[in-house]
C-alpha cells in the first residue's frame, strides 16, 4: 500500500481516537481531521492515482485548472465526481459534515461536535476510501487500526515528542519555575539557570541557584547540585567560569521544554 494512502486512513483513525478521548477539544479536532484526509483522498485520486494532472493522460486536467479546482472543496468533491460517479451517493453527506467542519474551524464561535458524528464521518471517509482505491476495510481490521493508532500516542517516544511548558517567576528575591512534569536534577538545575538568567538578565550563584531550585521544588543537597553542575559543564550546557547555560544547552531545553 501506498504511504500516502496509509497517511489518510491513519489520520482517520486518528480523528475517531481522538473523538473518544477525555481531551477538551478532541471532537472538534477529531472531525476536522477525518475531514482532512477526505480531501486528501480526493486530490491524491486524481493526482496520484489516476496521474491527470498535466493533461498529458485522456481525460487529465491542466495543471492551472486543476489549482483552480483543487482550490475550493465543492469544486473539488464535484470534480472526483464527475470521473467516479459511485462517490455521487456520498456527495451531499460530504458537503453537509465540510461545512460543520469549516464552522468549527473558521467561526472562531464556540460550535461543538459530539464523538458520535465523527465516528459518522468517520464511515463516510473509509466508503470514501473504498469507492476511490477499492480498500474495503473489515470492522475488524478497523478496529485494529484504531487500536494501533491509540497505542501509538501512548508510546514513550509519543510523549518524549511533546514539549513541557514551564512557568517561571520572581519569588523571593529569586526565581521559582513549575512544569507539569518533575524533571531530573539535571534538568531542574539547567531550567532554573535559564529562569533566573530570563527575568534577572544576570546569572545565578550558587546560593542564589539553591534556593531557586527550593522554591521550585527541588531540594537538592549542595553535594548532588556541585555533582551535577560539573556534568552540565562537561556536557557544554554551562559556560566555564559562570552559571550560564549555553546556546547547545538551550537548543536542547527547547526540543523538550517551552522555555
Amino acid at each position: 500500500m501506498k504511504d500516502w494512502l496509509v497517511e489518510a486512513i491513519d489520520q482517520v483513525a486518528l480523528g475517531e481516537v481522538l473523538a473518544d478521548s477525555k481531551v477538551t477539544c478532541g471532537q472538534r479536532f477529531g472531525l476536522i481531521a477525518v475531514d482532512n484526509s477526505i480531501e486528501f483522498m480526493l486530490i491524491a485520486y486524481v493526482a496520484l492515482h489516476l496521474q491527470l494532472v498535466g493533461g498529458h493522460k485522456p481525460g487529465g486536467i491542466p495543471k492551472k485548472d486543476w489549482e483552480s479546482k483543487k482550490a475550493a472543496f465543492p469544486s473539488l468533491l464535484s470534480f472526483v465526481t464527475s470521473l467516479e460517479p459511485n462517490l455521487s451517493a456520498l456527495e451531499p453527506e460530504i458537503l453537509r459534515y465540510h461545512d460543520f467542519r469549516s464552522d468549527l474551524y473558521h467561526s472562531g464561535l464556540p460550535t461543538t461536535t459530539s464523538a458520535e458524528r465523527v465516528h459518522k464521518y468517520g464511515v463516510i471517509a473509509r466508503q470514501v476510501l473504498d469507492i476511490l482505491f477499492s480498500l474495503l476495510l473489515t470492522p475488524k481490521e478497523w478496529e485494529s487500526k484504531l487500536l494501533s493508532v491509540a497505542e501509538a500516542l501512548r508510546t514513550p517516544e509519543a510523549k518524549e515528542g511533546l514539549r513541557r511548558e514551564v512557568r517561571v517567576e520572581e519569588a523571593d528575591g529569586v526565581i521559582r519555575f513549575a512544569c507539569n512534569e518533575v524533571p531530573k536534577a539535571r534538568l531542574a538545575i539547567a531550567l532554573a539557570i535559564h529562569g533566573f538568567f530570563k527575568l534577572k538578565a544576570i546569572p545565578p550563584d550558587r546560593k542564589q541557584l539553591g534556593k531557586s531550585l527550593a522554591l521550585s521544588g527541588q531540594s537538592l543537597s549542595s553535594a548532588i547540585i556541585n555533582a551535577r553542575i560539573t556534568e552540565l559543564r562537561n556536557a557544554g550546557w554551562l559556560q566555564k567560569n559562570r552559571l550560564l547555560l549555553t546556546g547547545k544547552a538551550r537548543k536542547c531545553l527547547e526540543r523538550e521544554f517551552i522555555i
